[in-house]
């Protein structure tokens, strides 16, 4: 987590006292909270435990505020097996016009207009290539009225889920200068 907080220039703070006498231990577990500000973005970076587990499985998330006052629901995940499934019970699922990432990632949404903006860009397209480039990440995009958020299962922090979360906080930055700038966009249609 520290090499992670010098590669963004964010601030560690540590999450318990157990990191301050062990903080080669605690790094690699991410026991830290990661803060401040890339390109003009005010991102965290920690670890939570799912509720009502005790020791494990953790995730990973990255989080942006966004603070917008109509409600919107964007969910980017990986591909899952029985796409059927997904098509039958989930309601907004969104297809795009690019074969690669149809065959990588779901898309549902309540909001098409705004996430086609979002995907107009080659940009966010080679970002969102990217982060979802491995099988093994079974990371979640989330963007909503109040933040934009990235979670993925925890393990070790290695070299390449190092570059994945920069990846990440890139397209997290970029996906918010978007959706800022069609804040406008979005008033018109309420």
């Amino acid at each position: 987590m520290k090499q992670l907080a010098q590669d963004l220039n964010l601030k560690a703070t540590a999450d318990s006292a157990f990191c301050k006498i062990f903080p080669k231990f605690c790094n690699l577990f991410g026991k830290y909270t990661l803060c401040g500000k890339i390109r003009g973005k005010d991102l965290e970076i920690y670890t939570i435990k799912f509720p009502n587990i005790k020791q494990f499985p953790l995730r990973l998330v990255v989080k942006s505020n966004l603070e917008l006052a109509q409600p919107f629901r964007i969910v980017a995940r990986k591909r899952p097996f029985f796409i059927s499934f997904h098509k039958i019970f989930d309601r907004g699922i969104y297809f795009t016009n690019n074969p690669i990432l149809d065959s990588r990632l779901l898309f549902s949404t309540t909001r098409q207009d705004l996430l086609n903006l979002i995907l107009q860009y080659d940009e966010i397209q080679d970002q969102l290539y990217n982060i979802w480039k491995t099988k093994k990440c079974d990371g979640t995009l989330s963007i909503g009225n109040n933040f934009i958020m990235y979670h993925e299962p925890f393990r070790l922090i290695t070299k390449t889920t190092r570059e994945r979360i920069k990846n990440v906080t890139n397209l997290i930055c970029d996906i918010t200068d978007i959706v800022k700038l069609s804040r406008e966009f979005m008033a018109k249609d309420s």
